[in-house]
């Protein structure tokens, strides 16, 4: 068989509405998701069979690791090829089935050595830098016994790694500058921000109002002079998970403060509703059990710690109440500040009075 025959105009005009979506695309999207284009593109446009992405997982010795993550191929042809599966190839390429897959990796770029009736035809490299979860390939695949693929398709897939290389290196430093690293959720400037915008609206509005928490894990520094700082960067991470996923969609932003403190924004909550929110995270946090690593990281089979702890909110009503960023941080803190002197692991709601 050979390729049905591709337009160079037709795949012309999809590279244009490529660079647009990708422009548009949601700076928090998923890695994955800017390659879902593409390969509709070289599966529907360029007419491959078959179109894959895979994750460069990791090189030991002398193999690549790839994982697959994403395949389009509705005539099930290749069955090697299925979501979540990993690939374990030898660097020099002995395997003809993924040749393009290995030498795509070796060179940095797009591979497309024809080994009919084996194999994809065609395979990009995308630059993400191993720090941030390494590169990513992508290509397609004619189940045939002929590839024919053409000077200008190879520069097409070309094309595409560069377009999805800048914007995964774009949307990371967007993470960076947004994001905490460890936890995942903002760090103490954006969360501060955040913060900022809500004032702002207060005072243009006294009818709404909104609260924040302020978090502090009980006896942290304990936590880590008793099981080390991998111990503790892991008890931070999960923490910032359930903080994650306790928040309600469009109203909740949580941040990382500083430290093992973190800050919960709750828009549009009234103060004593605020505090039924955060006893809920709080009994979370208590009835979690963490896994226990040794001080090299290795978890230790049957062993696990448990943590607490203790918050304080501050009701946000109106712009003469609510104050200003610095006022705001010092009411939740304040309150926070009584939960550790009233026993820890408890909620308190700040007052003037406190």
């Amino acid at each position: 068989m050979i390729k049905d025959e591709s337009d160079a105009k037709n795949i012309l005009n999809r590279l244009g509405k490529l660079s647009a979506f990708l422009k548009n695309l949601d700076a928090d999207a998923g890695n994955d998701d800017c390659f879902n284009y593409p390969l509709e593109i070289i599966q529907k446009t360029m007419m491959f069979d078959i179109s894959v992405l895979y994750k460069v997982s990791n090189v030991i010795n002398d193999r690549l690791i790839l994982e697959v993550v994403k395949v389009l191929d509705p005539q099930n042809s290749r069955m090697d090829l299925k979501e979540g599966r990993k690939l374990r190839l030898f660097l020099d390429a002995r395997d003809r089935l993924y040749v393009n897959e290995v030498n795509a990796f070796l060179n940095r770029n797009v591979s497309c050595i024809n080994v009919p009736g084996k194999g994809c035809d065609v395979m990009g490299y995308v630059y993400f830098p191993q720090d941030y979860g390494g590169a990513y390939l992508f290509g397609g695949d004619f189940f045939g016994k002929e590839s024919a693929v053409k000077d200008f398709e190879v520069s097409t897939v070309e094309i595409m790694c560069n377009f999805l290389s800048t914007l995964l290196l774009k949307t990371q430093f967007k993470q960076q500058a947004e994001y905490d690293g460890l936890t995942g959720l903002y760090n103490a400037r954006k969360i501060k921000e955040e913060l900022e915008k809500v004032l702002k609206r207060l005072e243009r509005k006294s009818d709404l109002s909104a609260s924040i928490a302020m978090g502090d894990i009980d006896f942290f520094k304990r936590i880590n002079d008793t099981y080390g700082h991998i111990q503790g960067d892991l008890v931070l991470k999960e923490v910032g998970k359930i903080l994650s996923l306790s928040m309600r969609e469009y109203f909740d932003m949580a941040g990382r403060y500083g430290g093992e403190e973190f800050l919960i924004l709750l828009d549009e909550t009234e103060g004593e509703v605020a505090v039924q929110i955060v006893e809920r995270i709080r009994e979370k946090i208590e009835s979690t059990r963490f896994v226990q690593v040794d001080r090299s990281g290795n978890i230790v089979e049957g062993r696990f710690i448990n943590i607490t702890m203790s918050f304080g909110v501050a009701h946000l009503n109106n712009g003469v109440d609510a104050g200003t960023l610095i006022q705001s941080f010092a009411r939740a803190d304040n309150a926070l500040y009584a939960s550790k002197q009233n026993g820890r692991n408890q909620t308190t709601l700040y007052k003037d009075n406190i």
